[in-house]
């Protein structure tokens, strides 16, 4: 595992994704509205917080969006907007889990919490190519002669990653629209 070259802050920035991939995962698969849960999920959310401003901090290699997704050290490009998404996404799932009792805010915590993870888990995938070296020949391939970051690998990784994510979120509406429903029923027959 190639880890040559690591900031201080890339350390902070990778300890913070482990405890937001570790938290977010046990989130995803656990029972929901359970003490527990939240409690994984101030931890996702701060996690990702930090993850994602120390992400900020970080200017080794990114695509260059205003140039064709040229690679480059010392650009805010690609993956810098990939953290604004997330932080974006993170909060927004955040300022959701407190007022789930209205429907928007209902089927907005899911999304948002797997639109977040997804992410995440979309880094994770990059940075395994990037640094396990028995990965890294299938991360490059050859374009012009020169070795590109970007192969076939990495782009059926992260298909079947999004594959998964849209069923997850798929599956969390529906579960939110049966929960409210069932509610809903509930309430009724006791009014």
């Amino acid at each position: 595992m190639d880890m040559q070259g690591v900031s201080p802050v890339g350390w902070m920035h990778t300890i913070a994704c482990i405890a937001a991939l570790i938290a977010g995962g046990w989130n995803i698969v656990a029972e929901k509205g359970t003490g527990p849960h939240k409690l994984r999920g101030h931890i996702y959310a701060w996690s990702m917080i930090a993850a994602n401003v120390l992400a900020f901090f970080i200017y080794r290699f990114d695509l260059d969006i205003a140039h064709q997704f040229r690679p480059g050290a010392n650009v805010f490009g690609f993956f810098h907007w990939l953290a604004v998404a997330a932080l974006f996404f993170t909060l927004a799932g955040y300022y959701a889990a407190f007022r789930q009792q209205r429907g928007f805010w209902a089927y907005a915590h899911p999304v948002s919490m797997v639109l977040s993870y997804y992410i995440l888990a979309g880094g994770l995938i990059n940075e395994l190519f990037a640094r396990i070296t028995a990965l890294r020949p299938f991360a490059v391939t050859i374009v012009n002669g020169h070795r590109q970051f970007g192969a076939p690998a990495i782009a059926i990784a992260q298909n079947l990653w999004l594959a998964a994510s849209l069923i997850l979120i798929v599956y969390f509406i529906a579960r939110t629209a049966r929960y409210r429903r069932r509610h809903r029923r509930a309430a009724a027959q006791q009014a």
